[in-house]
């Protein structure tokens, strides 16, 4: 990967050039920039960023307002920080810290979103909250058990959507902000608003997203060896009542991508008195079909063999009630109770090429939720402690439905119907002052997890048992904050995490790319690692930040994909009416993950700033001795803004490394198919974006992204990057 190591290499030549020059420079002279540290609550309680051992990395509303992202995977995807995988366009699986999917805890508002069936091949559910609506974002690497019990094993990408505002006076306070914005390679079109009002102790927040997607056209240039990769030579369609072959008169519009979305938040804020809020919080997404664009394109005996292949409509639906109490008691200081209720909705649509029945799995899940936080401050010393309950229940669904009838008949579900998760767990947490440049934090959390199961035997030639676990963890975490001389700062922790099997883990049964069968297995046991992870950063007020940190993770009883006989001992088995070499989800001995990442903010005269990130990681199965999945290959981003008066401009690269075929894991879970026949190759793509600020309250934003219309696949993806890709937008806020 030597592009990629000019790329490093020069970035650590501008930080070690421009370390001396900063500290003899005045702190005021581009103070507008501000490197000042960041207030941040992935710990659930309002902590400095500098007092807080584990990497925390955050993405503000102004950085997601200058990328224009069109989606929350976007979002994560353009800072550099988060390593993003998609299978199709309406798709976006953050990895972090080489996990992926529900191995990373996705939490919004302080609910946790990760469900029952949450899986661990590759996930789409970030994009159903709106970047639009965020405050900001907090993203938590490494384990983070302590405080979030079970999934927390990469880290925690924490949303915080915009909060209602009262007013300061007696009179009616209004804030708003509306986007409207188009860009070319999706032809995608987004129309944003959002408005709070706020009395004296009244305030409500609403928020409104549509946007709607075509066909993705992917990039032409930069593949030397492979000019044809990706293109759409042909897809299926339904044409008077018949299955046909068409030949795509756009070879480099990946047909059938296309898709809209639906977001919306509504919030209510009561605040009676001074150290007592109230907060209604309900929040709706909803998409339309979403074509699986992978699975379109695959072919069988040298033809297509899909015709529909769909995510049906994934709808989430959020209820929460948020208590906070600020005041000094024998107990707390402040208190946070968050009771909350989600509904979410997901379906497979399937049909093979020329069949008459489409394979209709249908899948909801009601999550109830309840989380009390607590923290109480005594000298030096600050306790955090509180409980965490949850319950899932499955419902699932297969039919058969005949595409020219409409008759249906029952077929195998996805998971067992009626199927129940939850969970149970307190934690304390404890950090000591000890000098003003020195502070320990240390943590425990004690979780128990059940699940309950039972497949219907008719659709299956074998008896899988049922599932009826039990498991409980202990977790801890302890950690180093010293403030060195100089501007440096060292931090260390070692953490444990856990994540227990869910009903996905248990009970799927699905088609891989590869042709085989997950198939259940009941005799899982929860994943465990232990994180070791330390920090050595800089800082120069208004002027540098640099810092780098190692992390080694060391996993036991990992969940991975293996060859795996069924009941009665066979390796294949029928499943809707077609015989599969069988694969499920297992438990492997040992496995190590070990990487290295750089982030750096550095204030250059002439109203510029340099930002930079690189991340380098590495995963192996210890026991089968082969390479792990979801390890991505290096990469990372540089960025150099202007930013005076009312224009803001960004030139920006961002590249991957490569990723080897021999370096794939045998999963099938890195889609080694979807590449190329060396793998993953290295990419970079140049991109612009500008904003300008008409009037105090009207913008104009533009950018030009993929610059060179480079064709390239980011690891593990099912589907082509986006080509040049042209946006406009235009933005009004009071």
């Amino acid at each position: 990967m030597p592009h990629c190591k000019k790329y490093a290499l020069l970035l650590l030549a501008l930080l070690v050039g421009y370390d001396a020059w900063a500290q003899e420079q005045p702190q005021d002279s581009s103070r507008f920039f501000g490197l000042d540290e960041v207030v941040v609550s992935a710990n659930r309680v309002l902590e400095r960023k500098a007092d807080i051992p584990q990497q925390i990395d955050v993405l503000t509303a102004r950085s997601i307002r200058l990328q224009n992202p069109a989606t929350m995977a976007d979002a994560l995807q353009h800072t550099g920080w988060v390593f993003v995988q998609k299978s199709q366009l309406g798709g976006g699986s953050p990895v972090l810290r080489g996990f992926e999917a529900n191995k990373v805890l996705l939490v919004v508002d302080g609910v946790r979103l990760n469900n029952a069936i949450y899986r661990g091949g590759h996930l789409q559910n970030i994009l159903s909250v709106d970047a639009n609506s965020l405050e900001r974002v907090e993203i938590l690497n490494g384990a983070g058990a302590v405080m979030y019990g079970s999934d927390a094993l990469g880290g925690v990408v924490s949303l915080f959507t915009k909060s209602p505002r009262l007013a300061d006076s007696t009179g009616l306070a209004v804030h708003t902000s509306n986007l409207l914005r188009y860009a070319t390679a999706a032809r995608e079109k987004t129309a944003h608003t959002d408005f709070s009002l706020g009395w004296r102790r009244w305030a409500t927040f609403t928020s409104l997203t549509a946007t709607d997607f075509d066909d993705l056209r992917k990039g032409t240039t930069g593949l030397p060896g492979y000019p044809g990769f990706g293109q759409v030579r042909q897809y299926a369609a339904r044409q008077n009542g018949q299955d046909v072959v068409v030949n795509n008169d756009e070879p480099n519009r990946q047909k059938f991508t296309g898709y809209s979305q639906l977001d919306a938040v509504q919030k209510v804020l009561f605040q009676p008195r001074p150290g007592q809020r109230h907060l209604l919080n309900l929040q709706y997404s909803t998409t339309s079909q979403v074509p699986r664009f992978d699975r379109l394109q695959t072919y069988r005996n040298g033809a297509l063999r899909y015709t529909e292949w769909n995510y049906g409509p994934q709808t989430r639906f959020l209820g929460s009630y948020q208590l906070e109490l600020t005041r000094r008691t024998g107990l707390y200081d402040q208190l946070r109770l968050t009771p909350a209720v989600q509904a979410v909705a997901e379906s497979r649509l399937v049909r093979d090429f020329g069949k008459p029945v489409r394979q209709e799995n249908l899948e909801n899940v009601r999550v109830l939720s309840t989380n009390l936080d607590l923290l109480k401050a005594v000298g030096r010393h600050e306790l955090r402690y509180g409980a965490e309950l949850t319950h899932n229940a499955v419902r699932s669904v297969g039919r058969g439905v005949n595409v020219a009838t409409g008759a249906t008949t029952p077929i195998a579900t996805r998971y067992p119907n009626g199927a129940t998760y939850g969970t149970a767990g307190a934690y304390a947490a404890h950090r000591w002052e000890i000098t003003d440049r020195l502070i320990l934090s240390d943590g425990l959390r004690y979780s128990h997890v059940r699940v309950n199961a039972r497949f219907d035997p008719q659709f299956f030639d074998a008896a899988y048992p049922d599932v009826r676990q039990r498991s409980s963890s202990l977790d801890g975490n302890l950690g180093l904050v010293a403030m060195l001389p100089a501007g440096l700062r060292l931090s260390a922790m070692a953490a444990t995490g856990f994540r227990n099997p869910n009903v996905d883990d248990l009970n799927k049964t699905f088609e891989q790319l590869n042709g085989t069968l997950i198939i259940p297995n009941a005799s899982l046991r929860p994943e465990r690692v232990v994180n070791y992870e330390a920090e050595l950063s800089e800082t120069v007020p208004d002027r540098l930040l640099v810092a780098v940190t190692s992390f080694v993770t060391n996993l036991r009883d990992a969940l991975v994909v293996r060859p795996f006989a069924t009941p009665d001992g066979r390796s294949t088995t029928v499943y809707n009416g077609q015989t599969f070499v069988t694969v499920a989800t297992v438990n492997t001995g040992r496995a190590r993950i070990m990487g290295l990442s750089a982030r750096t903010q550095v204030v250059l005269p002439a109203h510029l700033r340099l930002d930079g990130s690189l991340t380098y990681t590495q995963g192996r199965d210890l026991t089968a001795q082969v390479p792990l999945d979801h390890i991505p290959p290096l990469f990372g981003r540089a960025a150099l803004t202007y930013r005076h008066r009312k224009l803001t401009a960004e030139g920006s690269v961002v590249f991957n490394g490569r990723k080897r075929a021999e370096d794939y894991s045998p999963s099938g879970e890195d889609n080694l198919p979807q590449a190329t026949p060396e793998g993953a190759l290295r990419w970079y793509t140049l991109n612009l974006r500008t904003a300008y600020q008409l009037t105090p309250r009207w913008a104009l934003l533009a950018g030009l992204e993929n610059l060179l219309d480079r064709n390239y696949r980011v690891f593990a993806s099912g589907i082509s990057a986006p080509g040049r890709n042209l946006f406009l937008a235009v933005r009004f806020e009071r």
